[in-house]
């Protein structure tokens, strides 16, 4: 079920975001690492009771996610006894999208992909995404004749609107306690550096990993 895109990536403000996993190919979110709008200003982090509660999921699949690097909190992670995750609403919304896909039948490597293009965009960017699955794949799509196209291709169809999952993700926290980080800015460490530069992290650890599992796998099977 590969990850696609069906527009090409431009310099425009309308170009297409490619959402491709290219089986074990490291350039696989190249196309969105250097096209995201600059740091963001976040006020409030949510902990992951939270966190998990919020995005309809338990709290031990929160806590696997983070440890897989899945979906980790971009405020602040856990570092051993005492500490504690910080989420932010994107966060939470993007966990949200990530039970969604999973729960529709999305293998978990395709919906992993589209929490890094996810991830990697703009709360405002992220307002105008829609998600269609058609079994095959999972498009992000940009137009009213791209969603035509594929809701004519004789496939089930599953289509998802982020910008519906944020507004619901925002009322729900509305009743949530958090924490203000103008209050605590020695929680907001992380936060502060560019996101540009948190993709291009998460990026070399997904390659390293990837890596260290081939490495793993020749020496089991070729040997």
């Amino acid at each position: 079920m590969p990850m696609t895109s069906s527009q090409s990536a431009s310099t425009s403000s309308e170009g297409a975001n490619h959402m491709q996993e290219h089986g074990d190919s490291p350039d696989a979110v190249q196309g969105q690492l250097f096209s995201m709008s600059g740091d963001e200003q976040v006020t409030r982090g949510y902990r992951g009771s939270v966190a998990s509660k919020v995005a309809g999921i338990t709290y031990r699949q929160l806590d696997y996610w983070a440890r897989k690097q899945i979906m980790e909190p971009s405020i602040t992670q856990s570092h051993g006894s005492g500490s504690r995750r910080l989420y932010s609403v994107k966060d939470i919304v993007v966990l949200a999208v990530l039970k969604h896909l999973l729960d529709i039948g999305v293998n978990l490597p395709n919906a992993t992909s589209a929490v890094s293009f996810l991830s990697q965009k703009s709360t405002n960017e992220l307002g105008a995404v829609t998600i269609v699955c058609d079994g095959d794949q999972v498009v992000d799509c940009k137009s009213s004749e791209q969603l035509f196209e594929i809701m004519t291709s004789g496939k089930a169809v599953f289509a998802m609107s982020v910008n519906v999952i944020w507004q619901q993700v925002q009322d729900d926290l509305s009743t949530e306690d958090y924490i203000d980080l103008d209050e605590h800015s020695e929680l907001c460490g992380k936060m502060r550096r560019p996101l540009e530069e948190m993709a291009i992290e998460r990026l070399r650890q997904k390659i390293a990993r990837q890596q260290s599992e081939h490495r793993e796998y020749a020496s089991m099977h070729f040997v």
